[in-house]
Order: C-alpha cells, then structure tokens, then sequence
C-alpha cells in the first residue's frame, strides 16, 4: 500500500519522484471582466499549467475559443501556431463549435500549457477536457480536441491570451489557473 519513492524501472532506467513531484498548486482565481483578451503570464520554470475557464460568455454569438502564446511578454501574431485546422494559422483554435451569448449559453473549458519553460521542445495547449459550448439553447460538447503548437520556435513561452474568434468577452464567469509541479 500507498506511494513508492522509486517508480518501477522502464527500459532500465528508474525514476524516482521527488517530495513535491506532481503536486497540484492554486495560483489565482478571478472574475471574467469585459474585455477584448484574457491573459494569462507570468509562467515560471518546473511546472505545468492548468487553466479553467467557468461560465463564460462571448459578446458576439457563434464564435470560437482561441488562443496565443507570449514570450518575453509579447504575444506572438504572427502565423506561428498549427491546429488540426491549419497547419500555419495566426492563433490556435480550441473548439469547433460555436459558443453563443445568450444568458443561458456561452462556453466551459479545462487547457493544459505542458512544460511552458522547457526549451527545445515545441509549446503546445490542449484542451483537458469536453468544452462545453452552448448555442441556440443547445449544449454542444466540442467533438474537437482542442489542441494546437506554437511552432515559431522552441523557446519559453511566459503566457497565454485566450480570445474569441470575433467580438470581446463579456463580464460573466471566472478563470482559475493551477500549476503541477514537475520536478
């Protein structure tokens, strides 16, 4: 019963954890304002990150969620990101469902930034989990992964920017961030 220090060995190699390995840390949690972006920065070395996006709600019905990487506190514009839709696009898009605005529609999401400060391996997003988008009063679980790469370079990145294909956010709902320790 319960954790071992030393992982079963895996082509000879043994892995051990360390006394923090995997643990899940709150970093903040606050209201969705009206605004054209949310960003998120500030990322630092030796974690993950998990973002949640709860009860949100675009200004402009029948969009799509979609997101950016920052290094060095600028946001890349460029066509520097590939999806399943593209594979050079100027941002990544989360979903293929549209999320309406209507009071009882909008979007919820959970996004994995992995290793955002390791150095040469390519950044990527991915969607955690079913993203709910609701529009027209139907609830529309996104059949889409909802992953994509930020393939300018292999560089830290220090932030996200999570942005609706058209239009602004509104003020409804809340963002969380949580980091995994990776070491």
């Amino acid at each position: 019963g319960g954790p071992k220090a030393t992982l079963p060995t895996s082509g000879g190699s043994a892995f051990t954890l360390g006394p923090n390995w995997g643990a899940m840390e709150f970093v903040s949690g606050a209201n969705i304002s009206a605004a054209t972006n949310l960003d998120i920065t500030g990322f630092v070395a030796g974690y993950d990150y998990i973002i949640e996006i709860a009860g949100s709600l675009p200004a402009t019905d029948g969009v799509m969620l979609e997101a950016r990487f920052s290094q060095s506190t600028t946001f890349d514009t460029g066509s520097s990101y590939s999806d399943e839709g593209s594979a050079t696009a100027t941002s990544i898009s989360l979903i293929r469902v549209n999320a309406g605005n209507a009071s009882t529609e909008g979007l919820d999401g959970v996004y994995i930034i992995p290793e955002p400060n390791v150095g040469s391996r390519t950044k990527r997003i991915v969607n955690a989990s079913t993203t709910y988008a609701l529009e027209n009063g139907t609830t529309r679980a996104a059949d889409y992964s909802g992953a994509g790469s930020f393939i300018a370079n292999t560089n830290a990145i220090d932030g996200v920017r999570f942005f609706w294909s058209s239009g602004d956010w509104t003020a409804n709902g809340k963002c969380y961030v949580f980091r995994r320790r990776l070491s």
